[in-house]
């Protein structure tokens, strides 16, 4: 059973823009997957249509073996998705309503979502910004807290869209030190190709076309041929 699976995917968003074309992408279990291109050229996209965000307008997504469509709750427990955006993900009053939030919605007890708070918010160096609101927070420390807020659930597949965009270079070397030492199947959309070999062992290039040009190992980033003709350098 593949960790992810895309089969024919193409999503269409609906003023008629096309995200994504005629996707094919196998992803094993414990596997970890870069994903580049240039910018428009899906990167985003395919991370949400692969994570079930998005539903696609053709072809099948399907996660543990699951198809996607109409499955959702069945999957969600396994999934992480980590936003390019932090400000998109955040909406609690403070960051310990936001660590606390998903445990809830899960009917994790209390107790138990108190105790894995606090292991995470040390791990990610936040357990002394617990009672400030995210929107006073800087991008490093919202994108930590993003982060820690995914990663209390534990899950099996972690999907992270542009993890080190705007962040300080410190918070940057955690987020690469924390993907490196991952122990889930990792999709990662980056144009951080510098951070690639230390984080993934395929990599998944997208051209101007938004389609899947080459997948590969981690010496296509030295084809440089390729990357210039998908606008990626």
């Amino acid at each position: 059973m593949k960790a992810v699976e895309a089969v024919n995917v193409t999503y269409v968003y609906p003023d008629g823009t096309v995200g994504i074309r005629n996707v094919n992408l196998s992803v094993e279990n414990g596997e970890k997957v870069a994903i580049v291109g240039a910018n428009g050229s899906g990167k985003s996209t395919l991370i949400h249509v692969l994570s079930g965000l998005l539903k696609p307008t053709k072809g099948v997504v399907r996660i543990l073996g699951v198809e996607v469509d109409g499955n959702f709750e069945a999957i969600r427990k396994n999934i992480g998705v980590v936003f390019q955006n932090p400000d998109d993900f955040l909406f609690n009053p403070t960051v310990r309503d936001e660590l606390l939030y998903a445990p809830a919605q899960l009917e994790i007890p209390y107790e138990k979502a108190l105790k894995i708070m606090n292991d995470y918010a040390k791990i990610f160096e936040i357990d002394h910004i617990l009672d400030k609101p995210p929107f006073r927070l800087s991008g490093g420390e919202k994108k930590r807290v993003e982060i820690a807020c995914v990663m209390m659930l534990k899950p099996k597949i972690l999907f992270m869209d542009e993890p080190t965009a705007n962040v300080d270079g410190r918070t940057r070397r955690k987020i690469i030190k924390f993907a490196k030492d991952y122990e889930g199947t990792l999709i990662i959309a980056t144009h951080d190709l510098s951070m690639i070999p230390d984080v993934a062992e395929k990599v998944v290039v997208l051209n101007l076309n938004k389609e899947v040009e080459e997948i590969g190992g981690v010496e296509l980033l030295e084809d440089y041929d390729l990357l210039e003709r998908c606008g990626v350098i």
